[in-house]
C-alpha cells in the first residue's frame, strides 16, 4: 500500500510514506511497518543541493575562463598584416636614387671623403695622430696676454724647417703619395686659439685647398673669443668638430 502527499516544490504528488507488509512476531497476520516521510523529504533536498553546487561550480569555472581570456587579449600587442612574414622569404629591399653621391674610403692612416663630381675630396685628420694638442699658457683668463694680443701668435708660431720636414714624415703615415708642396702642415687646434706649437699631435698634413676654408673659420672664432661673445672652450671644440668631419 502506498500513500501520495503533495509537495509545493514540485507540484506534483510524492512519496511520503512506503507501507510493507511483514509478520515480525511470527503470528501469521501481516503488520505495517511505516517509513517516516521525512526520510524522503531530506533526500529530494539533498539531490536539489548537490544540483545547485554543481550549476554553480560550473558557473564559477565559465567565469574564470571568461577572465583568463579577457587578460590575455588585454597584454596581447595588436597584430597587423606588416608584422605577419612567410619563413623562408627574404626581407624587401627599399633602394633610393640620389642625385649626387658621396663616398668614403678608409685606409689604415687616413679617411678620404670622395663628394659628387666637381668637387675636390676631403682628406680628414686621424684622431690617433692627430687627436690636438693645447698650449698651457692659453687660459680663459689669459687671453687678453696671449691670443688676443697682437703679434703673440707670430712670436710663437714654429720655424718653416720643422714644419716642412715634420711633414714629409707625417705624410707617409697618412698614406699621402702627392707633392709635399700640395700640402700645409697645419695646427689641428690653432695657435689663435691655443693649440701647441710644435707638439706633433696638434700637426697635420693638410691640403691646401682645405686650408683655407678652415683658416676662415679660425679667424672668426678668434675675433668671438677676443670680443667676449664666445668662451674659448667652445671655440675649441667648434673648430675641432670642423676639421674632424670637413678636414
Amino acid at each position: 500500500m502506498r500513500m501520495w502527499c503533495p509537495t509545493w516544490v514540485l507540484r506534483r504528488p510524492v512519496v511520503c510514506s512506503d507501507t510493507r507488509f511483514h509478520d515480525p512476531l511470527g503470528l501469521g497476520k501481516p503488520q505495517e511497518r511505516t517509513l517516516p516521510s521525512t526520510s524522503v523529504a531530506a533526500t529530494l533536498r539533498g539531490r536539489a543541493m548537490r544540483a545547485k553546487v554543481a550549476l554553480i561550480a560550473s558557473a564559477i569555472a565559465l567565469a574564470a575562463l571568461g577572465c583568463l581570456a579577457a587578460s590575455l587579449v588585454a597584454s596581447g600587442a595588436p597584430v597587423t598584416a606588416a608584422d605577419v612574414t612567410t619563413a623562408g622569404e627574404p626581407p624587401a629591399t627599399i633602394t633610393q636614387a640620389t642625385t649626387q653621391s658621396t663616398s668614403v674610403t678608409q685606409t689604415s692612416a687616413t679617411t678620404v671623403i670622395t663628394p659628387g663630381p666637381g668637387q675636390p675630396s676631403v682628406i680628414l685628420p686621424d684622431k690617433k695622430r692627430t687627436p690636438g694638442a693645447l698650449n698651457p699658457k692659453v687660459r680663459q683668463f689669459t687671453i687678453k696676454k696671449t691670443i688676443c694680443k697682437s703679434g703673440w701668435t707670430k712670436r710663437i708660431r714654429p720655424p718653416v724647417s720643422y714644419t716642412n720636414a715634420l711633414k714629409i714624415k707625417q705624410m707617409v703615415l697618412y698614406e699621402e703619395t702627392d707633392s709635399p708642396s700640395e700640402y700645409e702642415e697645419d695646427h689641428f687646434i690653432p695657435l689663435e686659439l691655443g693649440g701647441a706649437p710644435k707638439n706633433p699631435k696638434n700637426l697635420w698634413p693638410e691640403p691646401h685647398a682645405q686650408s683655407k676654408l678652415s683658416d676662415l673659420l679660425e679667424t672668426q672664432l678668434k675675433g668671438k673669443v677676443c670680443k667676449g661673445s664666445m668662451k674659448l672652450a667652445k671655440a675649441r671644440a667648434t673648430i675641432r668638430l670642423f676639421k674632424n668631419t670637413q678636414g
